[in-house]
C-alpha cells in the first residue's frame, strides 16, 4: 500500500472552500486506509465508494464553476481530467458490487496517486490564476 495521504499545506490551492473539500475527500481516504488495516475494509468499502463519488461529483462541481467564472484557460483539459476519474470511479463501483475482493486496496491505491498527483500539478495550475484573480 502506498504511503496513506494525509493532508499537508503543500496542497493547499489557496481557496478555503476547494481546501476544505479536499481535506474531506482526504479524510474519507484516510478511513478506508484504517479499515484496510484493521481487517475491516469490506465492511465499508460501498459506504467509501459512494462518498467519495458524491464529494468528487460536488468538488469538481465547484471547481469547474469557479474556472469558468473567471475565465481560467485550461478549464477544458480540467474538466476531461474530472471526466476520466469519475468513469474510473464508476468502474470501481461496478466492480465492488460484483465482489471483487481486490477492490478495497485498488481502489484506496489508485485514489490516493491520483488525487496526490491532480492536486500538486493540475489544481496548482487553476490555483495561481485564481488567486491572482481575488478568488482565496
Amino acid at each position: 500500500m502506498d504511503q496513506p495521504l494525509g493532508w499537508e499545506p503543500s496542497y493547499s490551492v489557496n481557496i478555503a472552500e476547494l481546501d476544505r473539500q479536499h481535506q474531506r475527500l482526504f479524510r474519507t481516504l484516510a478511513e478506508l486506509e484504517h479499515a484496510l488495516r484493521t481487517g475491516r475494509a469490506d465492511s465499508i468499502i460501498g459506504e467509501v465508494v459512494e462518498k467519495v463519488i458524491e464529494y468528487t461529483i460536488s468538488h469538481f462541481a465547484a471547481e469547474e464553476e469557479l474556472m469558468q467564472q473567471h475565465g481560467f484557460p485550461g478549464l477544458a483539459a480540467h474538466r476531461n481530467d474530472h471526466r476520466m476519474l469519475t468513469q474510473k470511479l464508476a468502474k470501481f463501483n461496478l466492480s465492488n458490487m460484483a465482489g471483487r475482493p481486490d477492490i478495497p486496496s485498488a481502489f484506496l491505491n489508485f485514489l490516493q496517486a491520483w488525487w496526490r498527483d491532480h492536486i500538486l500539478t493540475t489544481d496548482k495550475e487553476y490555483s495561481e490564476f485564481l488567486n491572482a484573480r481575488g478568488v482565496s
